[in-house]
């Protein structure tokens, strides 16, 4: 692969990493605010139910998302050229360890879940 190539397609993955954070981000904070705030609406099996469902859905959206942006950044390290590889940065990279990075995040999103739907349902 050519290192301008490969450049790109990582560039590319680190914005997608980007356009998920902060969503999921305000995602869950709103969702929070709901439940502390929410007031009688949370009463209502029918809001309860979509808030529920937003939780799981986009949950399992992010996760899948994210999943997959650090995988290709794991499978990006394999690509690297020479030059790259060689370099300090490079070395760095190559010793990230992307499956912990992988279950840390799994492990995240489904904590905040959890949570979520244990203080909706309380």
């Amino acid at each position: 692969m050519q290192q301008n190539t490969w450049v790109q397609l990582m560039d590319m993955r680190a914005r997608d990493s980007h356009a998920v954070i902060l969503p999921y981000v305000f995602s869950v904070l709103g969702t929070f605010a709901f439940i502390i705030w929410g007031g009688d609406a949370l009463e209502t099996g029918a809001i309860q139910l979509a808030v529920a469902a937003w939780v799981v859905l986009g949950s399992l959206w992010t996760l899948l998302w994210f999943d997959g942006v650090i995988a290709d950044l794991s499978a990006g390290m394999k690509d690297m050229d020479s030059e790259v590889s060689d370099s300090n940065m490079g070395q760095n990279f190559s010793k990230a360890p992307f499956a912990v990075f992988r279950g840390f995040n799994a492990l995240v999103i489904v904590v905040m879940a959890v949570l979520q739907l244990a203080a909706l349902y309380s």
